[in-house]
């Protein structure tokens, strides 16, 4: 169906206005609609069965006698069939009370267009059908004009509008115990006690639905810490787990955000049934919205710290144009050294030219990872908390096998790394994890001063960590 046609789907009068392409599309006949037409005895009736053919076209309903019909379409009906139009503006002039009259031309005309009232099973399969549209498109009012569009195509007279909205009502009261009885299998009393929580006051925070709805302004360590704080009490409340299949994405995502543009005081009032999926619904998209959160920022952690050290190493490597103006200045100066022999310039002056030959710099990327060793600390306070959350990846991925290893090391609270070492997390790292500092403990000696493995710490900040999220928290969007 063409989308132009949406708009008149339903309808139950005739539009004041109609353009000639939409009178020539919607009220032009067939050779098997003109025989119906004539074989009315009286040319007014001639005029109303037309009318009634051209108005089911359009709309998918039948027209009421009491409509007013438009004078411009009386016109165009009676140029269709040589007829001078009649001077009259509705229907129920024409028929003066002969209900059986209408009744008859009604069905006459969705007859021979196909159409036919809805009948018991088929509302049965029209009820099935609005449940299978609820799974991925839980919108009312979109569903409203889709249930239209498939009557029609169907060709099923489009009942009243108030019939219909009871049929979504219905299938959505349906669909919706269902869900809500999914997750009290899942998750037990449990899920009552989640729309409480909710209206409860959180900190500075008026309610803990408005905290958790809370986006971070910015990118700091300050506004990541209290992301994993979000995630710690959704882990305690246990949303993470046995989450129902039922309840996709799409209608996670819906149920979230109607829970969530309502105050928590106006929450309380909703229905048992609805209140406890929402809720539930709500703690889910939290936990899948903090983590993107987490994972975003915590990339962006990462490429600042890159950016800040590459930044300080740039200021402090050593200008190849001052040290070649340095080595001619040495040169010039032997050279106008009249008490220097010939044999004793020769030596100094190979002496320079070896100096400078043998003078190489360290690379840019291993003063890069030289100076993330040695600010560690804040790697580690990150990864303290984040290998507590279970990441998951489709397949073996290193960086999971570290953030297992390491998990071990703080649990046992270890003052060494195991040995060998299995992890892959790039040849370049791997001198930092074989060297010395190996033993001197993930956790603080008498001294205070070393937090250690740092090599492991900054090779976990430098891998590709950002990009594995915890199992249950797939993405919402």
């Amino acid at each position: 169906m063409d989308h132009w046609r949406l708009a008149y789907l339903g309808m139950r009068q005739i539009p004041q206005e109609l353009s000639e392409f939409e009178l020539a599309t919607f009220f032009t006949y067939s050779p098997e609609e003109r025989t119906l037409i004539d074989a009315r005895r009286s040319p007014l009736y001639r005029f109303a069965v037309a009318v009634h053919i051209g108005f089911i076209r359009m709309t998918g309903r039948t027209l009421d006698a009491c409509k007013q019909v438009p004078r411009f379409l009386w016109a165009h009906v009676g140029a269709q069939g040589g007829v001078t139009p009649p001077d009259m503006g509705t229907l129920n002039a024409l028929y003066d009370g002969r209900t059986d009259t209408l009744s008859n031309h009604q069905m006459l005309a969705y007859q021979v267009l196909g159409f036919s009232p809805m009948a018991e099973h088929q509302r049965r399969y029209v009820t099935r059908w609005l449940k299978e549209r609820l799974t991925g498109q839980p919108s009312r009012s979109e569903l409203f004009h889709e249930l239209k569009r498939w009557l029609y195509e169907h060709r099923i007279l489009i009942p009243h509008d108030r019939a219909l909205k009871r049929l979504i009502s219905q299938a959505v009261a349906t669909a919706e115990a269902a869900l809500a009885v999914a997750l009290v299998r899942a998750y037990g009393a449990s899920v009552d006690t989640w729309g409480i929580s909710l209206a409860r006051p959180h900190g500075d925070h008026t309610s803990l639905q408005q905290w958790l709805w809370a986006v971070p302004l910015r990118t700091s360590t300050h506004q990541m810490g209290e992301l994993f704080d979000k995630v710690e009490l959704l882990y305690k409340m246990g949303i993470h787990r046995n989450w129902p299949a039922a309840c996709n994405e799409a209608l996670l995502r819906y149920y979230a955000r109607r829970c969530a543009n309502r105050p928590p005081s106006v929450s309380k009032r909703v229905a048992q049934q609805p209140r406890r999926l929402e809720a539930a619904c709500f703690l889910r998209y939290a936990l899948c919205a903090a983590t993107d959160h987490l994972a975003t920022m915590l990339r962006h952690w990462i490429q600042k710290s890159v950016n800040d050290v590459r930044r300080l190493i740039e200021a402090g490597r050593p200008d190849p144009g001052t040290q070649m103006r340095e080595f001619a200045t040495a040169v010039k100066a032997l050279a106008a050294d009249e008490t220097l022999t010939r044999e004793a310039l020769c030596q100094q002056l190979s002496a320079l030219a070896d100096a400078a030959l043998n003078r190489r710099a360290p690379s840019r990327a291993s003063l890069i990872r030289a100076q993330l060793l040695s600010r560690h600390r804040q790697a580690r306070a990150l990864l303290g908390r984040l290998v507590l959350l279970p990441f998951a990846a489709l397949s073996a991925h290193p960086v999971i096998e570290a953030l297992a290893v390491l998990q071990e090391l703080y649990a046992r609270k270890s003052n060494h790394l195991p040995d060998p070492i299995t992890i892959r997390l790039g040849r370049a790292w791997q001198p930092a994890l074989d060297g010395e500092d190996r033993h001197s403990g993930p956790w603080p000696h008498s001294s205070g001063v070393r937090f250690s493995p740092c090599g492991w710490h900054c090779a976990m900040a430098q891998s590709s960590l950002s990009t594995a999220l915890p199992s249950g928290a797939k993405r919402p969007s």
